[in-house]
């Protein structure tokens, strides 16, 4: 019973923990969405580590995560998500923001976790194995010494009781 409840809880940790996925976004539906001096802007990819040479940058400061995007003008936004899929916008400019946590790595890290408390358990049930049965053979000694029974085994006949 504790061991398959040891073994369920990372599956149900993993399931709540680790369901957060990220879909690209779309262009803004509404007009009040956007000022029109302003660009829109949608991600296109998902979140990455940053590299040692961009960790100085903006959007890497925050989680050392970042994730690709493509930014147009607001007067050069597609009039329908149709015309956005027809290929590439002419005008389309290429930037990284700052996003939260890589799923892969969160999901490896998570795991590791979990194979870690894993192994640790297991190294403490086999000492706790080994000590009961050191302590029972000690109580077992104990209690030869106790009723007579030497290290050959056979009782020592010294005319008690128990030799009639």
């Amino acid at each position: 019973m504790f061991l398959s409840s040891i073994l369920l809880l990372p599956l149900l940790l993993s399931l709540s923990v680790l369901g957060e996925t990220t879909a690209p976004g779309k262009w803004p539906p509404y007009q009040h969405q956007v000022q029109p001096d302003s660009v829109a802007c949608r991600p296109f990819g998902e979140c990455e580590p940053c590299p040692e040479a961009a960790l100085h940058e903006p959007f890497c400061k925050p989680f050392g995560n970042r994730r690709l995007i493509h930014c147009l003008p607001y007067d050069s936004l597609p009039k329908s998500e149709d015309d956005a899929k027809k290929g590439p916008i002419l005008g389309e400019t290429p930037a990284w923001e700052s996003c939260g946590r890589v799923i892969a790595v969160e999901r490896a890290d998570f795991w590791e976790f979990v194979m870690c408390n894993v192994i640790f358990a297991g190294i403490s049930l086999f000492i706790l194995f080994i000590r009961g049965q050191r302590l029972a053979m000690q109580q077992y000694r104990r209690l030869a010494a106790r009723i007579g029974l030497g290290r050959g085994g056979a009782p020592e006949s010294d005319g008690g009781w128990a030799t009639s």
